[in-house]
């Protein structure tokens, strides 16, 4: 069975926005209603996070416009999972004002759009009606288009009310300024305006993931030092035998001075580099190929050398320096760590979907199981059970794992090892097949803006919430899921997620490994121990089977090579794994290699 189809639902999605012209002076009022032009709008409209300070518990002014716009058709976030300290910081400064800080805000939750501002109200016993409480409010906001970070509509308003209590009066004075602003001003016109004029532009938006080429030379050259960026730092099994996986899978040992590991560490440099030295050893240094260089998102013509060291790193020690001197003194620094301090791990399996429309998958929550348990265990790390979560089925809403992706991963530190792995049903939103959802337990084909997961939300995660350097993404899932008209499954001739998860990280220390190529599909069965048949030969690749080199550790890129080849002909050719990034990462020891007979 496939876990993909092709849905074959279409819809136009028509937004009506009313007052597209420019509001009279403090943006709000200046058109009657028989006056207010009303337009549609075919246009993919942008994802969008309302903040809207307003003392009290009510938040009434956020409430209705985050309604409204959901009614239009909007992607809205959720403000909630704004927990951190510095979150919360930035809240506060984007409200008063400070621009830079709102498209940091926004961006940290994958808006696209972000409107901010604030309702101010007062209540008071009416002079005529003492019974009643008078009301007066004033809703203020602006919406900022954050791939420019610049503001592209504002306006503000305000209204007076007589209700019986201050808190009724107060909730309906701020609802009517918000429906003013909403409804019959150009607030919202002006804003699609711009939408529907300017291409997005994803090269604004994104800053490079951390510990990535382009951002590790962008933050040296700032200071006017030599660019300096990690490739690798690969840790390999010590040459004694009793040491074997230490500093690999387990963190060093601090009490042993007479265990080492050897290493290789390799880099690239930018600029006028004098030398580069690694944990104190002057590194190797030799040309870089242009061609190299532009993979790796050097900018064109940018003078760049590659570096290489190989060391014996004692067990006690967990951290090397890399030193990049200029020819004027100048210098870059970093710090690597080629073993891992902690591990942390998101699994999530979706065998059984709420919705009929979905049809239910048969071992993806096996293959969550199987996944958990392995890593986990020693060969697989060891992670800590606190440091793993665990979804399925209905567990697994789009609520949780976006908790998961945007809250509990912004734990790891930059030396933490991050592993995320996906198993159910992803799928083109129906009415915008450009937009690509993982399907959480919840999904709705008919709202799948609101209730997917989109593969926007991963790669904001991704990108702006988890610091960790080394990342690793396994998806086992394909293109769509839904119904045909209770005809069964479909097929395509096309699988976009599997070329989203490719195109997630900028060049750095994290990879992705997919279950198919983009015009395939991820097939289960019961051939294969009840899992899909990628699962299957991933957890024979990791429990010793892809140790092709025979040294008791198995990397990420013997992984690959190993389930690529296998499910390639367990499947006849017609699936194929696909890896993307830049790197290798060890995930697993083999404990006895050759009493298991997998030794090469």
């Amino acid at each position: 069975m496939s876990r993909c189809t092709t849905i074959l639902r279409s819809a136009t999605l028509v937004f009506v926005a009313t007052g597209l012209l420019a509001p009279g002076p403090g943006g709000a009022g200046g058109l009657d209603a028989q006056d207010r032009p009303t337009v549609s709008f075919q246009e993919d409209l942008p994802r969008t996070l309302v903040f809207i300070a307003e003392e009290g518990e009510g938040q009434v002014a956020a409430r209705d416009f985050t309604e409204f716009l959901r009614e239009a058709g909007f992607p809205v976030i959720d403000p909630a999972l704004a927990e951190t300290a510095a979150q919360r910081e930035l809240v506060e400064e984007a409200i008063a004002g400070d621009e830079g800080a709102a498209t940091e805000l926004g961006r940290d939750f994958g808006a696209q759009l972000l409107i901010i501002g604030r309702a101010d109200w007062g209540a008071q016993p009416d002079p005529v009606e003492q019974a009643a409480m008078t009301a007066t409010s004033e809703v203020s906001v602006r919406a900022l288009r954050l791939d420019q970070g610049e503001a592209v509509a504002t306006a503000s308003a305000d209204a007076r009310t007589l209700e019986a209590t201050e808190q009724a009066a107060r909730t309906q004075a701020i609802r009517e300024a918000s429906q003013e602003i909403l409804e019959r001003t150009g607030f919202v016109g002006q804003l699609m305006n711009d939408w529907a004029s300017r291409e997005w532009d994803d090269s604004s938006y994104w800053r490079p993931d951390p510990g990535s080429v382009p951002a590790k030379v962008e933050e040296a050259t700032a200071r006017g030092a030599p660019g300096l960026a990690i490739l690798r730092a690969d840790v390999q099994p010590s040459e004694q035998g009793t040491t074997r996986g230490l500093g690999v899978v387990e963190r060093g040992d601090r009490s042993r001075d007479d265990v080492f590991n050897p290493v290789r560490l390799e880099g690239v440099v930018s600029g006028s580099v004098e030398r580069v030295q690694v944990d104190g050893g002057d590194a190797n240094l030799e040309p870089l190929d242009p061609a190299e260089a532009e993979r790796l998102g050097l900018p064109a013509g940018d003078e760049a050398q590659r570096f290489w060291r190989e060391l014996n790193l004692p067990i006690s020690q967990d951290t090397v320096e890399v030193v990049a001197e200029g020819p004027t003194g100048e210098t870059s620094q970093t710090v690597v760590a080629p073993r891992v301090n902690e591990r942390w791990a998101v699994v999530i399996g979706v065998s059984d979907y709420a919705s009929d429309d979905i049809p239910d998958l048969e071992y993806a929550t096996n293959d969550a199981d199987a996944i958990y348990e392995f890593l986990t265990s020693p060969a697989g790390g060891s992670f800590a059970p606190e440091n793993v979560l665990l979804l399925k089925d209905e567990e697994a809403t789009g609520d949780a794992m976006r908790e998961a992706l945007f809250s509990f991963l912004q734990q790891p530190a930059w030396d933490d090892l991050v592993l995320i792995y996906f198993a159910g049903h992803g799928a083109p939103d129906p009415n915008r097949p450009d937009n690509l959802y993982l399907l959480p337990y919840d999904a709705d084909l008919d709202s799948m803006a609101s209730t997917g997961f989109p593969m926007w939300d991963v790669k904001t995660s991704l990108r702006r919430q988890i610091e960790s350097e080394q990342v690793i993404v396994i998806a086992d899932a394909c293109h769509s899921a839904g119904a045909q008209d209770g005809q069964g499954w479909g097929v395509g001739d096309q699988n976009p997620i599997a070329g989203s998860f490719s195109e997630l990280f900028t060049p750095s220390r994290r990879l992705t490994l997919t279950a198919a190529d983009t015009n395939e599909f991820s097939f289960e069965d019961d051939r294969w121990d009840g899992h899909g048949v990628f699962t299957h030969y991933l957890l024979r690749g990791l429990r010793g089977e892809a140790d092709l080199n025979g040294d008791g550790i198995v990397t990420f890129t013997e992984v690959f090579d190993f389930v690529s080849e296998r499910v390639s002909e367990a499947t006849g050719g017609s699936q194929n794994p696909q890896r993307a990034g830049l790197g290798d990462i060890p995930m697993a020891v083999v404990e006895d290699g050759e009493a298991a007979g997998i030794r090469r």
